[in-house]
Order: structure tokens, then sequence, then C-alpha cells
């Protein structure tokens, strides 16, 4: 009884976002782009640099925010602290511009929102209402 109530749990846990962060890919209202998986993914990894209507993408991140964080390690397959030194490696060889950091969620909500290629994470929760989210 106990074993199927643990499976249980983790099954659970696994089919529920909650359980690994519920952090969300934001984007700016104009943007027309197909955001599935793998274009995120791409877009924040710097394989994408430009959108489909021709806007250079501009990515923000939250400082030091678990579930954040957590979506970023969902889509890129990157923790935080390796997201960050990987972009240094691309801006340091002029490959590619590092993300924009914020502290604060609304600021970076209203940094999406006021840029056309715009891309950030926010944690679950966020007042998203400016910006179209992604998944």
């Amino acid at each position: 009884m106990k074993k199927n109530l643990f499976y249980s749990l983790v099954l659970a846990c696994v089919l529920s976002a909650n359980c690994f962060g519920g952090g969300s890919v934001i984007v700016n209202n104009a943007n027309q782009s197909a955001l599935d998986s793998s274009a995120l993914s791409s877009v924040l990894v710097g394989k994408k640099n430009f959108w489909e209507g021709g806007k250079e993408v501009q990515i923000a991140v939250l400082k030091g925010n678990a579930d954040a964080d957590a979506k970023l390690k969902e889509v890129t397959g990157m923790d935080g602290n390796r997201f960050k030194n990987h972009w240094q490696r691309l801006a340091f060889s002029g490959r590619g511009k590092m993300p924009k950091q914020f502290n604060d969620v609304a600021e970076l909500v209203s940094f999406v929102s006021s840029n056309e290629g715009a891309i950030g994470i926010v944690p679950s929760g966020a007042d998203a209402s400016s910006v179209k989210v992604a998944n």
C-alpha cells in the first residue's frame, strides 16, 4: 500500500509543472515566430539570433530565482551558472550578446513588453499580462 502511494506521488510530481518549477518563457506580443520547445531552445542558447520578422533576439534573465532557473534548465538543459558561462564564451568570442540580467520580475516583464525582439523567463505567478507566454 505504501509503495503504491509513493509511486502515485512520484507520478503526480513528474506530471506537475510545479514539481520542477512553474516558470514560463515570455516574448513580446509582436513576436509572430513559431515558439515550440526546439525554437525556444535555439533562441536561448544563441543558435538563432533573429526572429522570423527580422528583429534581433534580446534575452532577459532573472537572477537568483529557483522557478526561472528550473524553467531555464528545462528549456536549455543548462542551469543558471552554465548558461551564464555559455553566454560569456559567446560574447567574448564576438558570436553573441550577453543576456540582460534583472533582479526584479516586473522590470524583466516590462523590458520584454517594450522590446519587440525580447524573450525572458519568469517564475510562476508572475504578472505576464502585457506579454505573450510562449509555453
